[in-house]
């Protein structure tokens, strides 16, 4: 089984989430540009900023995020900067979960957590039958192993 890119709706949805993160600078440092104009320097780095990471940075990191299951492992892949690879064999899995915010359910998607011993694997919102299928996935693969 293998599900190459996030969908559409994730990168949607953390676009959404940094523009909120991002606005509260934007408009602190505009509104003290009433005190200073130098004010609008910070604004302007921060609303720039902002454009890169919500129009540049998130398309990227998730058309080049990859979940695989090849025989008795999950491997995630991702990466823009530094490609990083998670290799989780089922045999130390702990356990696997579902977490969903109130954004995130409204637009039907679901991030999954997958817990070993020493090691924790975040993987982002998919959609939410998808994240099921591959919690049930991982369970048979892992009741075939024992």
């Amino acid at each position: 089984m293998e599900y190459g890119h996030c969908p559409a709706q994730t990168v949607r949805l953390w676009q959404i989430r940094a523009a909120i993160f991002f606005a509260v600078p934007v408009i602190l440092f505009a509104a003290l540009a009433a005190v200073s104009f130098w004010f609008l320097l910070p604004a302007a780095g921060f609303l720039a900023l902002a454009a890169g990471v919500i129009f540049w940075y998130f398309p990227r990191f998730f058309s080049e995020f990859t979940i695989r299951l090849p025989q008795g492992a999950i491997v995630v892949e991702y990466g823009v900067f530094l490609r990083t690879t998670h290799i989780m064999p089922f045999s130390k899995l702990v356990y696997a979960q579902s977490i969903a915010t109130p954004l995130a359910a409204r637009r039907g998607l679901a991030a999954m957590g997958l817990k070993a011993a020493r090691s924790t694997v975040w993987i982002p919102e998919l959609a939410e039958g998808d994240v099921q299928a591959f919690i049930a996935a991982i369970g048979q693969e892992e009741s075939h192993e024992t």
